[in-house]
């Protein structure tokens, strides 16, 4: 408790008396009761517990306690550990350093494992697909920003999904004890590194495959390079590597001959006595298609989000985009979605046109726009307007449902433009996204979709999208997230087919490995989406039979089935749903490709950047002599004060409540009032 405080309470006593012996001891009608003594006692308790509420003392508590520094474990927990003989070596290194009891007094010790996902290391079962070293440098140094937390990192050092994680590594402000785990040696080793071939490929032409081969060695050497469909060989060529020739670059070109998932192999000849011929061969697929979507973009103005329109279109090579004005000669018939870019008075014929073909559309507007003759030319909304322009911001409807798209980060994208003015809609659209102004969300769709018997149509009220894809680059670093939404709204509106019941969403073909997730979407007879169903997946392996039935979970408004377990192979599907005439079918290749197995030594070069001192899973005592020994990791002394009334006010009110009651049944009692 302060001085002044204590200054205070001693001037509440002393007025509190002086009260009291005014009240009671000057005035002579007070003094003539026997009882003046007892009645100034009450007042003055009175008083002064008044004047204690007023001043409200307060004193302060200080402790102290001493903080551990933390200790993070992060254990690879991928195949590859399991595939180069180290399981047993990195369990018996975790079990030392949290079973340690020099370790455990002096650090609090936690354990983590990574490889596709980072979590608690409670189970290690060196098992995981993927090894993602950068995730778990980025966890790491959100979970340990603020405090002090040396970090053991066991692992092989071989990356096989996500950002360098050096660069990650070096952002972690913590000190790195990295424990290299396998061969260190270096071996003569060849191995198919980079394979890169599109996805689909059209029927009848030839589509492009490259292939980077590398090598590990001092000799000379020769050894045929082949790419192979099953048995029959397609390409070949015999390939020379020695010390100054370390790697090939292979470009070929293979027929597309037949409609569906054709899957290949690429192969090197192996070395003699090569230890790792795993490396060696390599799995990829390509599903050939016999059909593709001619997008016309038509306007009579030049914008860049033309231009942004057409890449994210032709991001997928199954669709064309062609950007035609107003003025030219076209032939609609060509094009399954003409793309109305800000509609004016010379649109008049392009509209007669798309109504006599029943094309589909997307009608993007702008400050350009002209919408009295949007009002009469379409049936679907009508937009009183001012002479003003509006910047409308995204906001994302999760509640969407003619397609499946998730949020690509809607609420952060640069504003649309479009003129201002009262939008109102003669039948139900779909919103994909709202309009919030101001950072006011509104119930008025910014970007929508209506679907009229066989046709579909397309809103977007705003122009300036080629900001949303330059933001979408620079949040991503690529544009592939922004153009794979784009791309199935453009695949929703280009579609022709009637809505359906049950919607699925899959590939046709995935390597083994990478998360496979079958997603589908249920609705009642109304077209409303039914989170009530129970749907089930039946998947058969056409080469063995083999069946297997997995329910569907539901998750944000659609149904999801993870298949990451399934085994390489070629598989049919069926999907049901309980108590409903209802199922859809449909296959797809799962390409036999473990990317875990294609390490035959630890990545130590890599490891070298992280740390001037390196270890191995057999120098335990070399780490924990290096984390007791070292100044930076010794328990902080922290304080904690706590500030407490000196007195309850609930007490005080109740002491002054019985007082006050108290003199006043007295004086009741004694016939003084």
């Amino acid at each position: 408790m302060t001085v002044t405080n204590i200054l205070f309470i001693i001037l509440a006593a002393i007025i509190a008396l002086a009260l009291v012996l005014v009240q009671y001891y000057f005035t002579k009608k007070n003094k003539r009761s026997k009882h003046w003594i007892l009645f100034s006692a009450l007042r003055f308790i009175t008083y002064f517990s008044v004047f204690l509420l007023l001043i409200n003392p307060k004193f302060t508590n200080t402790s102290y306690t001493l903080e551990k520094p933390s200790l993070a474990i992060a254990v690879d927990n991928s195949s590859s550990i399991n595939y180069l003989g180290e399981k047993d070596k990195v369990l018996n290194l975790l079990n030392q350093l949290q079973q340690d009891e020099e370790l455990t007094e002096a650090f609090s010790i936690e354990a983590y494992s990574f490889g596709t996902n980072f979590t608690n290391a409670d189970s290690l079962s060196f098992s995981a697909s993927q090894s993602n070293l950068h995730q778990a440098f980025s966890n790491l140094q959100q979970l340990y920003k603020n405090k002090t937390a040396p970090v053991v990192f066991i692992s092989d050092g071989n990356q096989t999904y996500g950002q360098d994680f050096t660069y990650s590594a070096k952002q972690l402000k913590q000190p790195i004890f990295p424990v290299v785990v396998g061969d260190t040696t270096q071996y003569e080793d060849l191995k198919i590194g980079q394979l890169n071939a599109n996805r689909y490929a059209f029927l009848n032409n030839k589509f492009p495959v490259e292939v980077f081969v590398n090598y590990s060695g001092n000799s000379a050497i020769s050894r045929r390079f082949e790419i192979k469909q099953g048995n029959q060989t397609l390409y070949s060529e015999t390939i020379s590597f020695s010390s100054n020739k370390t790697s090939a670059v292979i470009n070929a070109t293979l027929p597309a001959n037949s409609v569906g998932v054709k899957t290949y192999s690429v192969a090197i000849q192996p070395l003699e006595n090569e230890k790792n011929i795993e490396n060696n061969t390599k799995n990829f697929a390509v599903e050939v298609i016999d059909e593709k979507t001619n997008v016309l973009l038509l306007s009579s103005i030049l914008h860049p989000d033309l231009g942004a329109f057409k890449k994210s279109i032709e991001h997928n090579q199954q669709r064309a985009a062609t950007i035609k004005n107003i003025e030219d000669d076209i032939d609609f018939g060509e094009y399954q979605l003409v793309v109305l870019y800000q509609p004016d008075e010379n649109f008049a014929r392009a509209y007669e046109q798309i109504e006599r073909l029943r094309l589909n559309t997307l009608t993007v507007t702008g400050t350009k726009t002209n919408y009295q003759f949007l009002n009469r030319n379409q049936q679907v909304f009508t937009k009183q307007t001012t002479n003003q322009e509006e910047d409308y911001l995204a906001a994302y409807n999760e509640n969407y449902s003619s397609f499946q798209f998730e949020d690509i980060g809607f609420d952060d994208f640069p504003p649309l433009k479009d003129k201002f003015g009262d939008l109102s809609f003669s039948t139900e659209v779909n919103a994909l996204l709202f309009q919030s102004i101001a950072g006011y969300e509104t119930e008025t769709p910014l970007l929508a979709t209506f679907e009229s018997g066989s046709q579909r149509h397309g809103f977007l009220f705003g122009e300036n999208a080629w900001q949303w894809r330059a933001k979408s680059f620079l949040d991503e670093e690529s544009f592939t997230t922004y153009d794979e939404f784009f791309g199935k709204l453009i695949q929703y509106l280009a579609s022709n087919k009637r809505r359906e019941r049950l919607r699925l969403d899959y590939n046709s073909f995935y390597n083994s490995g990478e998360d496979i997730v079958l997603q589908a979407q249920y609705f009642d007879k109304n077209y409303e989406f039914d989170a009530r169903g129970k749907l089930n997946l039946t998947v058969k392996n056409k080469e063995t039979d083999a069946s297997q039935i997995f329910p569907f979970l539901l998750r944000n408004n659609q149904y999801e089935v993870d298949l990451s377990n399934l085994p390489a192979g070629n598989y049919n599907f069926i999907v049901n749903v309980e108590g409903e005439q209802l199922s859809k079918s449909g296959s797809f290749t799962i390409v036999d490709f473990e990317v875990e197995k294609q390490f035959l030594n630890a990545n130590l070069s890599a490891f070298q950047q992280l740390s001037d001192e390196i270890y191995f899973p057999n120098q335990f005592e070399e780490i924990k002599q290096q984390l007791l020994q070292s100044p930076e990791f010794k328990p902080i002394q922290k304080s904690k004060q706590e500030v407490s009334p000196l007195i309850d006010w609930v007490y005080l009110l109740a002491i002054i409540v019985f007082c006050l009651s108290s003199e006043w049944f007295l004086r009741k009692y004694y016939g003084l009032i």
